[in-house]
């Protein structure tokens, strides 16, 4: 049985927020719900509902401190992609456990819950994050 719940979102660096902001609602009609600045790392995220999950475009500003510049490295395009876990500590152990690495700096408080890192490894040169499933009234489980 799988540990991954559901995929959550896919996360794109892009190097000028509103530009790409404006050119999703031009060409795609696609409309941000949310924009987040977490001034303490540096970053800018706009949120896009997509399907039963989400699209966030993620622009770096700086390195964040404590954490491998393998994820704010240079350059635009897909970062990772996410999932969602039921149970994220057990997640957490059962992937390191079977060799996965944690990215420094993970797990840490993300835009909307705990988050994980792991490093790209050999067949799969991306990196995955696991998040917390996040229950609130007016989400379906």
């Amino acid at each position: 049985m799988s540990i991954l719940k559901k995929f959550d979102h896919i996360g794109i660096v892009v190097y000028d927020l509103q530009k790409s902001m404006d050119a999703l609602l031009h060409f795609f009609g696609l409309e941000c719900r949310e924009v987040m600045e977490i001034k303490d790392a540096g970053i800018r995220i706009a949120f896009y509902p997509l399907g039963s999950g989400q699209m966030e475009l993620i622009e770096f500003q700086q390195p964040i401190d404590g954490v491998d510049p393998i994820v704010t490295r240079p350059g635009a395009g897909v970062q990772h992609v996410a999932f969602q876990v039921e149970d994220f500590k057990t997640a957490l152990a059962e992937l390191t456990q079977k060799g996965l690495k944690l990215v420094k700096g993970f797990p840490r408080k993300g835009a909307h819950g705990q988050v994980a890192f792991f490093y790209p490894t050999k067949g799969l040169d991306l990196l995955i994050e696991i998040c917390e499933v996040q229950h609130s009234p007016d989400m379906v489980a």
